[in-house]
């Protein structure tokens, strides 16, 4: 094994693992960090074969535009998911479902449980549409340049900007189902001064929210597939397509 074939799995080797420790769901606390290592080798091998050589004089001139890369690329992907996250939180707290926050390990704060399977859903229509093969795209790449560099922060820049805007999509049923339950649940308290709202406030909220999410259900679906193809759009601009 000579060098040239050493220093263009190194350079590989960083690229994927920059990637594995950057990435949703694989880049959580709860992978252990030798699963990250031991999956960033396996690409590594089978990527290695398909860059373009990396000279031992050029490798450490290399390295910080590999690691670089990965680092954009599974922000990206993280990016484009937060909206979806956020949504999911946003649906949880307008359901009255803030009580059945639990800590989440992967985020390192409080959660509730909706934002998980947003997150869950997010990542299962990703592989579905192809994300993994995009990925395998980005990491197979040749070594990345000073316009690719600064192509992939523009596009980390935009992916910023969509966070809340993706969110809110995401959670408006549940946000405008909630408001109109608590705005009748005050009228109705008005009403009827002897009716104990708080026991009967959780239950209307939960029918509400649950009818009103299985009617939007195909438009959650659409936002849902959306969500993975901007992380598919963001992986392809990261990557250096035009």
């Amino acid at each position: 094994m000579n060098e040239v074939v050493i220093a263009t799995f190194l350079a590989a080797f960083a690229r994927a693992a920059a990637f594995m420790f950057s990435a949703p769901i694989i880049g959580g606390a709860m992978i252990p960090a030798k699963v990250r290592v031991g999956g960033s080798a396996s690409i590594a091998l089978a990527v290695a074969t398909v860059r373009p050589p990396v000279s031992a004089i050029d490798l450490p001139l290399v390295m910080p535009g590999e690691i670089l890369m990965g680092l954009a690329a599974g922000f990206a992907i993280r990016l484009v998911f937060a909206g979806a996250e956020s949504g999911g939180q946003l649906i949880g707290l307008h359901l009255g479902l803030g009580m059945a926050s639990f800590f989440d390990p992967s985020a390192g704060e409080q959660a509730i449980v909706t934002r998980r399977f947003a997150l869950i859903f997010a990542s299962l229509a990703f592989l579905m549409m192809g994300g993994l093969r995009e990925a395998v795209r980005v990491l197979a790449m040749a070594p990345a340049d000073v316009s690719t560099l600064s192509g992939a922060v523009v596009q980390l820049m935009e992916q910023t900007n969509q966070v809340m805007v993706s969110a809110l999509r995401f959670a408006a049923p549940a946000m405008i189902a909630g408001m109109v339950t608590n705005v009748g649940m005050a009228f109705a308290s008005k009403a009827a001064p002897s009716l104990n709202i708080f026991s009967v406030m959780l239950s209307a909220l939960l029918i509400t929210g649950g009818f009103t999410l299985i009617v939007t259900a195909p438009a959650f679906i659409a936002e849902m597939s959306g969500t993975a193809q901007r992380a598919i759009d963001a992986l392809h601009i990261v990557g250096g397509a035009r």
